[in-house]
C-alpha cells in the first residue's frame, strides 16, 4: 500500500494540472500589420509562462476597425495608431486603451546604397508606400513628404493595403523604393539598405491596444505587453511608451 502523504500528493498535483488546463484560454487578437511578426514572437513566450495561446489575424489598421465595427469576434485589438482605438473605444466597442508601442518608419532600397533625404528628393521612380487612408504609416510616409515639400506626383506611386504588402513591393522588386516600417527591416536585418525617417517629420506613430473582451487571459497578455514584452518590443525596433 502507498504512503498516505504519497497518495493526497498525487491527488493534488493531478488537481492542479487540471485547474490550468481550464483556466488556460485562446486570446483573439487583431493586430496591426507592421507588428504581425513581433507579436507571433511574443506570443510564443506568453503562450509558454502563462499557457494562454493566441489565435492572431493581421490586416491594416483601419480594415481591423471596420472587422471589428461589425461585430468581428476578436478580444483585444492592437492598433497602429491612437485615433482608431479611441473611435472604438467612444463607440462603446472596448475599454482600457494602452500604448505598447511607437513606430518608426524607414526607407528601403533593396541592396542598397542605403537612402537618404537626397535620395527621396531626387527619386523619378516607383515609391511604395501604405495606403495613408487605412495604415497610420502609411500616413506618417505622406506626412514625411510634406514636412520635406515633396510633391508625391513626381513618383509613380504604388499603394499597399497595408504596410506588409508595402514591403513585398520593395522586396520582389516592383518598386525600387518603399516606406516601411522600421521594425520590418530589423527582422530582416535590412537595416543597411534603408534610411531612418526622423521622427520630426511626420506625427509619433503611437500604437495603442484596445481591450475588446474582457477576461483572465486578455487581463495576462495586457500585463505581459506592458511588462516583459517591452524587451522584445524595443529589440523589434520600436520605441517604448514614456
Amino acid at each position: 500500500m502507498k504512503p498516505l502523504l504519497s497518495v493526497v500528493m498525487a491527488g493534488v498535483c493531478a488537481m492542479a494540472l487540471h485547474t490550468t488546463a481550464v483556466q488556460a484560454d485562446e486570446v483573439k487578437v487583431a493586430v496591426a500589420a507592421n507588428f504581425k511578426g513581433t507579436m507571433e514572437r511574443i506570443g510564443k513566450e506568453f503562450t509558454a509562462k502563462t499557457g494562454h495561446t493566441l489565435a492572431i489575424s493581421s490586416a491594416a489598421t483601419g480594415v481591423l476597425y471596420t472587422q471589428i465595427s461589425h461585430g468581428a469576434p476578436f478580444d483585444i485589438f492592437l492598433s497602429a495608431d491612437v485615433a482608431t482605438p479611441e473611435k472604438l473605444e467612444k463607440a462603446g466597442k472596448g475599454s482600457d486603451r494602452f500604448t505598447y508601442a511607437i513606430g518608426q518608419l524607414g526607407l528601403w532600397q533593396k541592396g542598397g546604397p542605403a537612402p537618404d533625404e537626397a535620395t527621396l528628393r531626387n527619386w523619378k521612380g516607383n515609391l511604395a508606400l501604405a495606403n495613408a487612408r487605412t495604415a497610420p504609416y502609411g500616413a506618417a510616409a505622406m506626412a514625411t513628404l510634406a514636412s520635406l515639400k515633396i510633391d508625391p506626383k513626381q513618383y509613380r506611386l504604388l499603394t499597399g493595403a497595408n504596410i506588409g504588402q508595402t514591403w513585398q513591393f520593395v522586396d520582389t522588386g516592383n518598386a525600387e523604393l518603399g516606406f516601411v516600417a522600421w521594425a520590418n527591416l530589423v527582422d530582416a536585418g535590412k537595416t543597411g539598405e534603408a534610411w531612418a525617417v526622423p521622427d520630426t517629420l511626420y506625427p509619433a506613430i503611437e500604437q495603442q491596444g484596445l481591450v475588446l473582451k474582457k477576461g483572465a487571459a486578455v487581463e495576462a497578455l495586457v500585463a505581459w505587453l506592458k511588462g516583459p514584452a517591452q524587451a522584445q518590443i524595443k529589440a523589434a525596433g520600436y520605441a517604448l511608451p514614456q
